[in-house]
């Protein structure tokens, strides 16, 4: 069994690839975000603001915090599911000719 791995950026957005990368990605870039030490600044959730760019941060931190919780491991999810059926359609095309 050969597995073939596309290339990211031409994968289709509703393919279990796009989705998984589409979660990589959304990981990737909240580690960046983590290894940076964006963490110190959402003090905003609570309220205190420095008032400067570094609010931003923690916003884009806040950010990718939430969507790798709650979104990444829908879509890896998702693509799991994506491979298992177009798997056992490839199979069952293979079977029916």
């Amino acid at each position: 069994m050969n597995i073939k791995i596309p290339n990211p950026f031409k994968t289709a957005v509703f393919s279990a690839w796009g989705f998984f990368f589409r979660a990589l990605l959304i990981l990737v870039v909240f580690m960046c975000l983590h290894l940076l030490g964006c963490r110190e600044y959402t003090s905003f959730i609570s309220g205190t603001t420095s008032g400067n760019f570094l609010d931003m941060l923690g916003m884009a931190y806040f950010l990718f915090y939430s969507l790798s919780v709650f979104v990444a491991p829908i879509f890896v999810l998702a693509a799991a599911f994506m491979a298992v059926v177009e798997s056992l359609g490839a199979a069952e095309d293979l079977k029916n000719s």
